[in-house]
Protein backbone atom coordinates (compact mmCIF):
# COMPACT_ATOMS: atom_id res chain seq x y z
CA UNK A 1 0.00 0.00 0.00
CA UNK A 2 1.73 3.15 -1.38
CA UNK A 3 -1.32 5.82 -0.07
CA UNK A 4 -4.24 4.73 1.83
CA UNK A 5 -7.45 6.33 1.85
CA UNK A 6 -10.27 7.67 4.42
CA UNK A 7 -12.75 4.52 3.83
CA UNK A 8 -10.49 1.61 5.93
CA UNK A 9 -9.99 -1.77 3.28
CA UNK A 10 -8.55 -4.88 4.12
CA UNK A 11 -5.36 -5.26 1.78
CA UNK A 12 -6.65 -9.06 0.60
CA UNK A 13 -9.30 -6.99 -0.62
CA UNK A 14 -6.98 -4.46 -3.03
CA UNK A 15 -4.87 -7.83 -3.80
CA UNK A 16 -8.33 -9.71 -4.77
CA UNK A 17 -9.23 -6.50 -6.80
CA UNK A 18 -5.81 -6.55 -9.12
CA UNK A 19 -5.80 -10.03 -9.47
CA UNK A 20 -9.01 -9.82 -10.77
CA UNK A 21 -7.83 -6.98 -13.57
CA UNK A 22 -4.54 -9.00 -14.33
CA UNK A 23 -6.45 -11.98 -15.49
CA UNK A 24 -9.00 -10.05 -17.65
CA UNK A 25 -12.23 -10.86 -15.23
CA UNK A 26 -12.85 -6.98 -14.01
CA UNK A 27 -15.51 -5.04 -16.39
CA UNK A 28 -13.43 -2.49 -18.46
CA UNK A 29 -15.43 1.32 -17.98
CA UNK A 30 -13.30 3.62 -19.35
CA UNK A 31 -9.64 4.59 -20.90
CA UNK A 32 -8.16 7.43 -22.17
CA UNK A 33 -4.56 8.19 -23.27
CA UNK A 34 -2.86 7.67 -20.04
CA UNK A 35 -5.07 5.44 -18.07
CA UNK A 36 -7.81 2.30 -18.09
CA UNK A 37 -10.69 2.32 -15.47
CA UNK A 38 -12.40 -0.79 -14.14
CA UNK A 39 -15.50 -1.46 -12.35
CA UNK A 40 -15.26 -3.93 -9.10
CA UNK A 41 -16.84 -4.82 -5.65
CA UNK A 42 -14.74 -4.07 -3.39
CA UNK A 43 -14.75 -5.22 0.44
CA UNK A 44 -14.88 -2.91 3.30
CA UNK A 45 -13.20 -2.93 6.63
CA UNK A 46 -16.68 -3.24 8.47
CA UNK A 47 -17.88 -6.20 6.36
CA UNK A 48 -19.74 -4.62 3.35
CA UNK A 49 -18.68 -4.81 0.10
CA UNK A 50 -18.99 -2.67 -2.96
CA UNK A 51 -18.47 -0.71 -6.37
CA UNK A 52 -15.48 1.01 -6.71
CA UNK A 53 -13.26 1.87 -9.59
CA UNK A 54 -9.57 0.70 -10.23
CA UNK A 55 -7.58 2.86 -12.41
CA UNK A 56 -4.73 1.49 -14.06
CA UNK A 57 -1.98 3.05 -16.16
CA UNK A 58 -2.39 2.98 -20.03
CA UNK A 59 1.05 2.46 -21.47
CA UNK A 60 2.36 3.56 -24.89
CA UNK A 61 3.22 5.86 -27.44
CA UNK A 62 -0.23 7.70 -27.12
CA UNK A 63 0.65 9.07 -23.46
CA UNK A 64 0.82 12.66 -22.49
CA UNK A 65 1.52 12.46 -18.78
CA UNK A 66 5.04 10.69 -18.53
CA UNK A 67 3.82 9.84 -14.71
CA UNK A 68 2.38 6.78 -14.25
CA UNK A 69 2.27 5.81 -10.58
CA UNK A 70 -0.78 8.02 -9.86
CA UNK A 71 1.00 9.56 -7.15
CA UNK A 72 0.62 13.39 -7.48
CA UNK A 73 -3.42 12.58 -8.52
CA UNK A 74 -3.55 10.51 -5.08
CA UNK A 75 -2.14 13.39 -2.87
CA UNK A 76 -4.76 15.82 -4.53
CA UNK A 77 -7.81 13.72 -4.01
CA UNK A 78 -6.39 13.15 -0.38
CA UNK A 79 -6.14 17.02 -0.07
CA UNK A 80 -10.08 17.65 -1.57
CA UNK A 81 -12.22 16.67 1.81
CA UNK A 82 -9.84 19.31 4.28
CA UNK A 83 -10.17 22.04 1.51
CA UNK A 84 -14.37 21.71 1.32
CA UNK A 85 -13.88 20.69 -2.49
CA UNK A 86 -17.39 18.67 -3.42
CA UNK A 87 -18.01 16.45 -6.39
CA UNK A 88 -14.68 14.55 -6.63
CA UNK A 89 -14.13 10.93 -6.17
CA UNK A 90 -13.44 9.47 -2.68
CA UNK A 91 -9.69 8.15 -2.71
CA UNK A 92 -9.78 4.33 -1.21
CA UNK A 93 -5.84 3.31 -1.68
CA UNK A 94 -3.11 3.94 -3.92
CA UNK A 95 -1.23 0.26 -4.19
CA UNK A 96 2.00 -1.22 -6.26
CA UNK A 97 1.73 -4.37 -7.35
CA UNK A 98 5.20 -5.59 -9.07
CA UNK A 99 6.34 -3.22 -11.42
CA UNK A 100 2.59 -1.11 -11.74
CA UNK A 101 0.33 0.81 -9.58
CA UNK A 102 -3.06 0.90 -8.97
CA UNK A 103 -5.19 3.57 -8.21
CA UNK A 104 -8.38 2.80 -6.19
CA UNK A 105 -11.56 5.15 -5.75
CA UNK A 106 -15.26 4.97 -4.98
CA UNK A 107 -17.51 5.13 -8.46
CA UNK A 108 -19.39 8.42 -8.50
CA UNK A 109 -23.01 8.97 -9.92
CA UNK A 110 -24.28 10.39 -13.04
CA UNK A 111 -23.62 10.42 -16.53
CA UNK A 112 -21.60 12.62 -18.94
CA UNK A 113 -23.67 15.88 -20.18
CA UNK A 114 -25.00 15.11 -24.00
CA UNK A 115 -27.50 17.59 -25.74
CA UNK A 116 -29.50 14.58 -26.80
CA UNK A 117 -29.73 12.04 -24.20
CA UNK A 118 -28.54 13.69 -20.97
CA UNK A 119 -28.99 17.64 -21.86
CA UNK A 120 -27.46 19.91 -19.02
CA UNK A 121 -30.36 22.18 -17.28
CA UNK A 122 -30.33 25.31 -15.35
CA UNK A 123 -30.15 23.50 -11.72
CA UNK A 124 -26.78 21.88 -13.11
CA UNK A 125 -24.95 24.90 -14.53
CA UNK A 126 -25.62 26.83 -10.96
CA UNK A 127 -24.22 23.83 -9.06
CA UNK A 128 -21.31 23.37 -11.51
CA UNK A 129 -20.37 26.89 -11.18
CA UNK A 130 -20.50 26.18 -7.25
CA UNK A 131 -18.35 24.08 -7.79
CA UNK A 132 -16.00 25.63 -9.67
CA UNK A 133 -15.95 28.69 -7.48
CA UNK A 134 -15.24 26.88 -4.79
CA UNK A 135 -11.51 25.34 -6.82
CA UNK A 136 -10.79 28.77 -7.47
CA UNK A 137 -11.57 30.51 -4.35
CA UNK A 138 -9.14 26.82 -2.87
CA UNK A 139 -6.50 27.71 -6.10
CA UNK A 140 -7.29 24.38 -7.27
CA UNK A 141 -6.94 23.66 -10.93
CA UNK A 142 -8.61 20.60 -12.66
CA UNK A 143 -6.60 21.57 -16.04
CA UNK A 144 -9.39 18.82 -17.88
CA UNK A 145 -12.44 19.74 -17.46
CA UNK A 146 -13.93 18.76 -20.49
CA UNK A 147 -17.22 16.63 -20.96
CA UNK A 148 -15.63 12.91 -20.30
CA UNK A 149 -14.42 14.20 -17.25
CA UNK A 150 -18.55 15.39 -15.86
CA UNK A 151 -21.13 13.75 -14.50
CA UNK A 152 -24.66 14.92 -13.93
CA UNK A 153 -27.54 13.08 -12.41
CA UNK A 154 -30.77 15.30 -10.97
CA UNK A 155 -29.02 18.50 -9.69
CA UNK A 156 -25.70 16.59 -8.61
CA UNK A 157 -22.52 17.42 -10.65
CA UNK A 158 -19.49 15.49 -9.88
CA UNK A 159 -15.98 15.20 -11.73
CA UNK A 160 -13.76 12.74 -12.35
CA UNK A 161 -10.12 12.50 -13.35
CA UNK A 162 -7.65 14.28 -11.58
CA UNK A 163 -4.98 13.14 -12.82
CA UNK A 164 -4.10 16.64 -14.03
CA UNK A 165 -5.18 18.78 -10.98
CA UNK A 166 -2.90 21.17 -9.08
CA UNK A 167 -2.92 23.69 -6.12
CA UNK A 168 -1.51 27.01 -6.10
CA UNK A 169 -1.66 29.23 -3.92
CA UNK A 170 -3.42 32.90 -4.43
CA UNK A 171 -0.71 34.60 -1.87
CA UNK A 172 1.68 34.85 -4.45
CA UNK A 173 -0.92 36.15 -6.88
CA UNK A 174 1.24 39.45 -7.71
CA UNK A 175 4.22 37.49 -7.73
CA UNK A 176 6.85 38.07 -10.44
CA UNK A 177 6.60 34.87 -11.30
CA UNK A 178 2.81 35.36 -11.99
CA UNK A 179 2.67 36.76 -15.20
CA UNK A 180 4.20 33.88 -17.45
CA UNK A 181 1.57 31.74 -15.34
CA UNK A 182 -1.19 33.19 -16.66
CA UNK A 183 -0.03 32.84 -20.16
CA UNK A 184 -2.34 30.20 -20.50
CA UNK A 185 -5.56 28.89 -21.95
CA UNK A 186 -7.07 28.93 -18.31
CA UNK A 187 -6.29 32.29 -17.93
CA UNK A 188 -9.17 34.31 -15.87
CA UNK A 189 -10.53 37.27 -17.37
CA UNK A 190 -10.21 39.07 -14.05
CA UNK A 191 -7.14 41.25 -15.10
CA UNK A 192 -6.41 42.93 -11.49
CA UNK A 193 -6.16 39.51 -9.65
CA UNK A 194 -3.79 36.95 -12.12
CA UNK A 195 -4.80 33.65 -11.89
CA UNK A 196 -6.22 30.58 -14.09
CA UNK A 197 -10.13 29.66 -13.42
CA UNK A 198 -11.68 26.62 -13.77
CA UNK A 199 -14.69 27.95 -15.49
CA UNK A 200 -12.57 29.12 -18.34
CA UNK A 201 -11.33 25.77 -18.64
CA UNK A 202 -14.64 24.32 -18.44
CA UNK A 203 -15.85 26.64 -21.40
CA UNK A 204 -13.36 25.67 -23.80
CA UNK A 205 -12.80 22.03 -22.90
CA UNK A 206 -16.63 21.57 -22.16
CA UNK A 207 -19.30 23.55 -23.37
CA UNK A 208 -17.67 25.10 -26.62
CA UNK A 209 -18.34 21.57 -27.33
CA UNK A 210 -21.53 20.95 -26.38
CA UNK A 211 -23.05 24.01 -27.59
CA UNK A 212 -21.42 23.07 -31.03
CA UNK A 213 -23.27 19.36 -30.89
CA UNK A 214 -26.53 20.94 -29.88
CA UNK A 215 -26.59 22.82 -33.01
CA UNK A 216 -25.55 20.09 -34.83
CA UNK A 217 -28.77 17.54 -33.29
CA UNK A 218 -30.89 20.38 -32.46
CA UNK A 219 -34.31 19.77 -33.90
CA UNK A 220 -35.09 23.63 -33.78
CA UNK A 221 -32.22 25.16 -35.16
CA UNK A 222 -29.55 27.13 -32.99
CA UNK A 223 -32.35 27.78 -30.71
CA UNK A 224 -31.21 25.16 -27.93
CA UNK A 225 -27.59 26.19 -28.24
CA UNK A 226 -28.85 29.72 -27.84
CA UNK A 227 -30.99 29.39 -24.84
CA UNK A 228 -27.80 27.43 -22.76
CA UNK A 229 -25.40 29.85 -23.29
CA UNK A 230 -27.90 32.60 -22.13
CA UNK A 231 -28.61 30.31 -19.40
CA UNK A 232 -25.05 29.69 -18.18
CA UNK A 233 -24.15 33.78 -18.41
CA UNK A 234 -26.75 33.96 -16.25
CA UNK A 235 -25.25 31.55 -13.84
CA UNK A 236 -21.89 33.31 -14.20
CA UNK A 237 -23.09 36.42 -13.04
CA UNK A 238 -23.84 34.62 -9.62
CA UNK A 239 -20.59 33.22 -9.79
CA UNK A 240 -18.64 36.57 -10.36
CA UNK A 241 -20.88 38.13 -7.50
CA UNK A 242 -19.27 35.34 -5.44
CA UNK A 243 -15.44 36.29 -6.48
CA UNK A 244 -16.41 39.89 -6.25
CA UNK A 245 -17.02 38.79 -2.43
CA UNK A 246 -14.35 36.59 -2.30
CA UNK A 247 -11.56 38.75 -3.37
CA UNK A 248 -12.55 41.70 -0.86
CA UNK A 249 -13.03 39.49 1.79
CA UNK A 250 -9.37 38.47 0.90
CA UNK A 251 -7.87 42.07 0.79
CA UNK A 252 -9.51 42.33 4.59
CA UNK A 253 -8.05 39.44 6.07
CA UNK A 254 -5.15 38.24 3.42
CA UNK A 255 -3.28 41.71 2.73
CA UNK A 256 -0.21 41.42 4.52
CA UNK A 257 0.28 37.82 3.52
CA UNK A 258 -0.36 38.85 -0.16
CA UNK A 259 1.88 41.82 -0.32
CA UNK A 260 4.82 39.64 1.62
CA UNK A 261 4.89 37.13 -0.54
CA UNK A 262 4.06 38.96 -4.01
CA UNK A 263 7.14 41.84 -2.92
CA UNK A 264 4.80 44.38 -3.04
CA UNK A 265 4.26 47.14 -0.73
CA UNK A 266 0.47 46.61 0.89
CA UNK A 267 -0.95 49.58 -0.54
CA UNK A 268 -0.33 48.37 -3.78
CA UNK A 269 -1.98 44.86 -3.24
CA UNK A 270 -4.91 46.96 -1.26
CA UNK A 271 -5.25 48.76 -4.32
CA UNK A 272 -5.10 45.52 -6.56
CA UNK A 273 -7.18 43.02 -4.89
CA UNK A 274 -10.00 46.34 -4.74
CA UNK A 275 -10.12 46.58 -8.66
CA UNK A 276 -10.62 42.87 -8.76
CA UNK A 277 -13.54 42.85 -6.71
CA UNK A 278 -14.93 45.56 -8.56
CA UNK A 279 -14.21 44.19 -11.98
CA UNK A 280 -15.93 40.73 -10.68
CA UNK A 281 -18.97 42.76 -9.71
CA UNK A 282 -18.82 44.54 -12.90
CA UNK A 283 -19.38 41.10 -14.60
CA UNK A 284 -21.71 40.01 -12.22
CA UNK A 285 -23.74 42.73 -13.41
CA UNK A 286 -22.95 42.72 -17.53
CA UNK A 287 -23.84 38.73 -17.36
CA UNK A 288 -27.25 39.48 -15.03
CA UNK A 289 -28.43 41.03 -18.38
CA UNK A 290 -26.48 39.90 -21.26
CA UNK A 291 -27.11 41.40 -24.49
CA UNK A 292 -26.70 39.92 -28.30
CA UNK A 293 -23.23 41.37 -28.20
CA UNK A 294 -21.77 40.10 -25.20
CA UNK A 295 -23.41 36.54 -25.66
CA UNK A 296 -21.22 36.30 -28.70
CA UNK A 297 -18.30 37.75 -27.67
CA UNK A 298 -18.54 34.80 -25.08
CA UNK A 299 -19.15 32.27 -27.35
CA UNK A 300 -16.20 33.62 -29.71
CA UNK A 301 -14.15 33.54 -26.43
CA UNK A 302 -14.45 29.58 -25.80
CA UNK A 303 -13.74 29.44 -29.49
CA UNK A 304 -10.69 31.25 -29.46
CA UNK A 305 -9.10 29.40 -26.59
CA UNK A 306 -10.34 25.81 -28.37
CA UNK A 307 -8.64 26.89 -30.78
CA UNK A 308 -5.63 27.60 -29.80
CA UNK A 309 -5.31 24.60 -27.46
CA UNK A 310 -5.60 22.44 -30.56
CA UNK A 311 -3.26 24.71 -32.69
CA UNK A 312 -6.27 25.18 -35.12
CA UNK A 313 -3.80 28.42 -36.83
CA UNK A 314 -6.31 29.65 -38.90
CA UNK A 315 -8.94 29.78 -36.56
CA UNK A 316 -6.97 31.52 -34.38
CA UNK A 317 -6.15 34.55 -36.85
CA UNK A 318 -9.39 34.47 -37.83
CA UNK A 319 -11.55 34.55 -34.43
CA UNK A 320 -8.69 37.79 -32.67
CA UNK A 321 -9.71 39.49 -35.58
CA UNK A 322 -13.53 38.83 -35.06
CA UNK A 323 -12.82 39.44 -31.39
CA UNK A 324 -10.97 42.63 -31.73
CA UNK A 325 -13.17 44.34 -34.33
CA UNK A 326 -16.45 43.35 -32.49
CA UNK A 327 -14.87 44.74 -28.96
CA UNK A 328 -13.85 47.94 -31.11
CA UNK A 329 -16.83 48.60 -32.69
CA UNK A 330 -19.34 48.16 -29.70
CA UNK A 331 -17.08 50.39 -27.45
CA UNK A 332 -17.88 53.56 -29.94
CA UNK A 333 -21.82 53.79 -28.74
CA UNK A 334 -21.89 51.81 -25.59
CA UNK A 335 -21.74 51.81 -21.94
CA UNK A 336 -18.17 52.65 -20.39
CA UNK A 337 -18.85 48.92 -18.59
CA UNK A 338 -18.34 47.09 -21.52
CA UNK A 339 -15.07 48.99 -22.85
CA UNK A 340 -13.84 48.10 -19.53
CA UNK A 341 -14.89 44.48 -20.70
CA UNK A 342 -13.66 44.93 -24.04
CA UNK A 343 -10.03 46.00 -22.55
CA UNK A 344 -9.97 42.46 -20.60
CA UNK A 345 -10.98 40.31 -23.80
CA UNK A 346 -8.11 41.49 -25.47
CA UNK A 347 -5.62 41.10 -22.88
CA UNK A 348 -6.77 37.92 -22.70
CA UNK A 349 -6.66 36.89 -25.76
CA UNK A 350 -2.87 37.65 -25.80
CA UNK A 351 -2.47 35.77 -23.01
CA UNK A 352 -4.08 32.71 -24.20
CA UNK A 353 -1.57 33.24 -27.52
CA UNK A 354 1.41 33.32 -25.57
CA UNK A 355 0.32 29.97 -23.80
CA UNK A 356 1.45 27.74 -27.20
CA UNK A 357 4.90 28.29 -26.12
CA UNK A 358 4.46 27.07 -22.31
CA UNK A 359 6.34 24.07 -21.06
CA UNK A 360 3.20 22.44 -20.09
CA UNK A 361 1.62 22.37 -23.57
CA UNK A 362 1.78 19.11 -24.53
CA UNK A 363 0.82 17.44 -21.71
CA UNK A 364 -2.90 17.28 -23.00
CA UNK A 365 -4.32 15.37 -25.57
CA UNK A 366 -5.55 17.88 -28.36
CA UNK A 367 -8.97 17.35 -29.20
CA UNK A 368 -11.72 16.43 -25.87
CA UNK A 369 -13.22 14.33 -28.19
CA UNK A 370 -10.28 11.80 -29.66
CA UNK A 371 -9.41 11.33 -26.01
CA UNK A 372 -11.91 9.47 -25.00
CA UNK A 373 -13.19 8.04 -28.80
CA UNK A 374 -12.14 4.53 -27.63
CA UNK A 375 -14.59 4.55 -24.73
CA UNK A 376 -15.87 1.01 -24.00
CA UNK A 377 -18.96 0.25 -25.96
CA UNK A 378 -22.04 -0.53 -23.64
CA UNK A 379 -20.21 0.23 -20.80
CA UNK A 380 -21.75 3.04 -17.69
CA UNK A 381 -20.10 5.96 -19.23
CA UNK A 382 -21.42 8.03 -15.88
CA UNK A 383 -19.16 6.41 -13.64
CA UNK A 384 -15.35 6.59 -14.89
CA UNK A 385 -12.74 8.85 -13.40
CA UNK A 386 -10.78 9.51 -16.85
Amino acid sequence: MRDAGIVPIDHRAFADAIQMVVEGRASELARDRNAICYRVNLARGDGSSGPAIVKVPRMGEQRTNPETTFAQEAEILALLPAAGIPGAPTLLGRVASGDRHFLFLNEMPGTHPDPRTNPLDGRQLRTLLDHLHVMDMRGLMHYDLKLANILTQGAEVNFVDFEFARFRSHRNAYAPETAAFCADFNVSINAFFPARSNVANFEFRALHHYLDHSLDHGGGGPSQAEHLLFDWLHCKSGYHQKMAAFLADLRETSIADIAVTSGIPIARAHGLLGAAAEQEALLASMFAQPDATVARVERLLMAYRCAVFDRHTTDVEQLRRTLRELIRSHSKWTETRFHAYGQAVARVLELVTCSVASPARSRLPASPGRAHGDRVAGGSAGSAPI
